[in-house]
């Protein structure tokens, strides 16, 4: 298995997005009709740091390990910076980039970084500090979608997606959204037992914008809890697969259209993330040239 914490291995699934942004550009060429955005909604300064002291540090950290961290970390670099590159290539380019983030001191480091760097785009990006959530949400509210269309990439480091978000994202009707997935973090908040702390299983219902993930990915065991002879326990069943099948069943049920998946594991060959995309726009040739194009590059992030 190829190295998922190397240089090689982790910026290919950064390289999926960027091809995308270029495929989709070259589609949009002639569409002069409509201004063209780039979002990010987790910008950093280019590389997210994972942070500690949220719920779950009572229990497992939510990236495990070390090692897992890193190469966590390691995957997360530069997801801000990537459409950039396209202005360089001679075709259509974005006319506008939102870069998002709560952190204002990394805000601050990105932009700096941008204005030395990319500076024949300067003009055309925007930085915002504060949730994403919200913001993403004001300006959704606060677009013309007659004229305009926007790629948008969320890349969270945990659950901070809400659902909300993904669904008024989706009924712009003119979204196309990468969406990185948590796998990892998910996993670790979904007890054995079923004995979710009701923080947690808070942050799942926000996240997947449904509590049916609890009759999804638990059964009842045969067995009764010790503390009480009429309290059924329940066990955990949720495999990788039938947890990035849920998603994007999930996602399914808002976009018109979701694509193929990619999973991203660790050098040790556990999930962290899975990445797809949702196509807002519900015509058949929108849909199909964005499911050929994504489809196509996301194959590549499951061979081993």
């Amino acid at each position: 298995m190829r190295k998922f914490g190397s240089r090689t291995w982790s910026e290919s699934k950064l390289d999926c997005v960027e091809e995308y942004a270029r495929a989709y550009l070259r589609v949009m060429q002639n569409q002069n009709w409509c201004r063209l955005d780039y979002v990010d909604a987790f910008a950093g300064r280019g590389k997210q740091t994972l942070k500690s002291g949220s719920i779950l540090s009572e229990a497992e950290e939510f990236f495990g390990g070390p090692s897992e961290r890193e190469d966590t970390e390691d995957f997360l670099i530069g997801s801000a910076l990537r459409a950039l590159r396209t202005e360089k290539d001679g075709i259509r380019c974005f006319d506008r980039y939102l870069f998002v983030d709560t952190d204002k001191t990394c805000l601050e480091q990105l932009e700096t970084h941008v204005r030395q760097e990319y500076q024949y785009a300067n003009h055309k990006v925007n930085f915002i500090c504060g949730n994403a959530n919200s913001k993403l949400r004001e300006y959704v509210r606060g677009i013309d979608w007659e004229k305009t269309r926007a790629l948008v990439f969320l890349d969270p480091y945990g659950l901070e997606v809400g659902w909300n978000l993904i669904k008024e994202l989706a009924d712009t009707r003119a979204c196309d959204v990468w969406y990185l997935f948590p796998l990892g973090g998910v996993t670790r908040l979904m007890a054995n037992d079923g004995q979710i702390p009701d923080a947690w299983a808070t942050r799942l219902d926000q996240l997947f914008g449904t509590g049916g993930w609890r009759q999804e990915f638990y059964r009842p065991s045969a067995q009764r809890s010790l503390f009480s002879e009429d309290k059924a326990t329940f066990l955990k069943d949720a495999p990788t697969k039938r947890i990035v099948e849920y998603i994007r069943d999930r996602l399914a049920t808002v976009f018109a259209a979701v694509s193929d998946i990619g999973v991203l594991r660790n050098s040790k060959g556990a999930p962290l993330f899975a990445l797809l995309l949702g196509v807002s726009n519900p015509s058949r040739a929108a849909t199909e040239k964005a499911l050929r194009i994504a489809n196509h590059l996301v194959k590549g992030l499951n061979q081993p």
